[in-house]
């Protein structure tokens, strides 16, 4: 039987066959029209010393190493007022901002960065113990940033305005005379926890945090924050800064593009955030590695977060790439059931009512394995989640629990692709997320390592300081010292290294005593 030519088609088949015809020349064109071209980009990025521009620099890094004729430009500001206002302006393609700052309508949201906390800080001798108590002092704020919003939703929340306060705007390094030289009461910032400047201003300008309250009525009038709170100790180990969980208000940072950015370049970029985390991480110089662990909390903007930004067509092809569309599911069927479709195509409603159907269940096949990949990639991110409040022993076994658990959920997405459950590409976009975990973990327990070896010297510091009586006691204790250090050695809560430490100043400890003895 001849093969059937265009003509002898039924009319419907000729259509798509005409429409793929046509979708396959105009991507050869474009394909063709954009090649050897070098597209230049401008990301406004905020402070130079901020994590936004930090991260920002490391991103426009590695697109160009992935895309040698895409060139981002970081540009620094003030902030995401700025940001905003460069991106409406058309004077920047891309832009960072805080959730809550408002944007407006060329504003498309492409990624989650991270997630930003409120941070009042406040002189030990102001008096001030509540928000409240601001009324009447010195605050210092941030000029053209998205920390005056954040500012001003939090005080109107509180029934106060602008006057209820002497304002000052101004920049860190400013703020940072200010405080020290007691000319204000209070500085206002939206950081990261553990941000250097911050960690400057309570340790060598006795900076005391204030806690934030009622967060979870501030989400009612303003969708884009979240409770959050400052983890003990956060700033410094010993005595612990702040001296407890400290409750304040959580906001992400979101990667913008403008709406005029076409698809296929906001699809790469999108694709590098998410797929490329780890080379992002390896590009952050290491005065600033504790920026790196921010990578891992890159994902895809939630529908309901409450900022109001649309997201763009370019990050959602990417993010819904395993969903077919309407037309490549009917390409894909006619490819894949040729002369069977060109017979029940001769029925018109038989054919559309069984293309439909197939297609249907594609869909619902791509979007059972996007939800698995999704949730393979939550598991492993969740396992660097904040530490409860431990001992150092106690630590190392939860961080090693966690590490246990991460080592799991790789077997199990390993496993889904065999099965393909999940797609080979969903599997590159977890390994990346598994990596930064693992890296964190690991960074994690060489400190709480250390950590363990200072306590365990400690104890020979204690013991010189107060020898126990009887003298002949002292041998004991020092044996009981070591027998848990060797513990820690085999169980290894501590390394060999930290364990050659130990035994120096051990022999060192046994020696003094033994010279007190006689």
């Amino acid at each position: 039987m001849p093969e059937p030519s265009p003509r002898s088609l039924p009319p419907l088949s000729r259509v798509l066959l005409t429409l793929c015809l046509l979708v396959a020349t105009l991507s050869l064109l474009w394909f063709l029209l954009t090649q050897g071209q070098i597209r230049e980009l401008t990301l406004a990025a905020g402070d130079p010393e901020g994590e936004s521009y930090i991260l920002s620099q490391a991103i426009a890094q590695v697109i160009t190493a992935n895309h040698p004729r895409l060139h981002i430009k970081v540009i620094a500001t003030s902030g995401s007022d700025e940001n905003l206002q460069l991106l409406e302006k058309n004077q920047a393609q891309l832009a960072t901002t805080q959730a809550d700052t408002p944007a407006g309508p060329a504003a498309r949201s492409l990624a989650v960065l991270y997630r930003d906390l409120f941070q009042l800080v406040v002189r030990p001798d102001s008096g001030i113990q509540t928000l409240s108590d601001l009324t009447g002092h010195t605050v210092l704020l941030q000029p053209s940033s998205g920390e005056f919003y954040s500012f001003l939703n939090l005080i109107t929340h509180y029934g106060l305005n602008l006057e209820s306060f002497h304002l000052n705007f101004v920049n860190d390094q400013q703020a940072d005379d200010l405080f020290r030289q007691n000319q204000a009461d209070a500085l206002f910032r939206v950081r990261t926890p553990n941000n250097l400047y911050m960690t400057r201003l309570v340790q060598e300008a006795q900076g005391r945090f204030l806690a934030i309250d009622q967060a979870d009525a501030l989400k009612i009038r303003y969708p884009a924050l979240e409770p959050g709170f400052i983890p003990q100790g956060t700033y410094q180990g010993r005595p612990p800064i702040p001296p407890s969980n400290l409750r304040t208000i959580a906001v992400e940072r979101l990667f913008l593009a403008s709406r005029t950015l076409d698809n296929a370049t906001v699809r790469e970029i999108t694709q590098i955030l998410i797929e490329h985390r780890r080379d992002i991480a390896n590009a952050i110089p290491d005065e600033h590695e504790e920026v790196r662990p921010l990578v891992s909390n890159f994902k895809r903007p939630s529908v309901a977060g409450g900022t109001g930004i649309p997201q763009h067509r370019g990050a959602i092809a990417y993010y819904e790439r395993d969903r077919p569309t309407l037309l490549t599911a009917i390409g894909a069927f006619f490819l894949q059931n040729g002369s069977v479709f060109i017979a029940i195509s001769t029925l018109p409603a038989g054919s559309l009512i069984g293309l439909w159907e197939w297609w249907q269940r594609v869909r619902q096949r791509a979007d059972e394995r996007k939800l698995l990949a999704d949730q393979y990639i939550r598991d492993a991110i969740q396992n660097m989640k904040d530490e409860p409040e431990l001992e150092p022993q106690s630590r190392q076994k939860w961080l090693q629990e966690r590490q246990d658990a991460l080592e799991r959920v790789f077997n199990e997405a390993a496993n889904a692709v065999v099965r393909e459950d999940i797609s080979q590409e969903s599997f590159r976009t977890f390994n990346e997320a598994y990596k930064t975990t693992r890296e964190v973990l690991e960074r994690r327990r060489e400190a709480a390592s250390q950590e363990l070896s200072d306590s365990y010297i400690q104890l020979l510091i204690t013991l010189l300081q107060h020898p126990p009586n009887p003298v002949a006691e002292i041998q004991q204790s020092l044996n009981s010292i070591l027998e848990k250090v060797e513990t820690s050695l085999i169980n290894k809560e501590i390394s060999q290294e930290s364990f050659r430490t130990f035994i120096e100043a051990y022999k060192m400890a046994r020696d003094i005593l033994q010279v007190n003895l006689k």
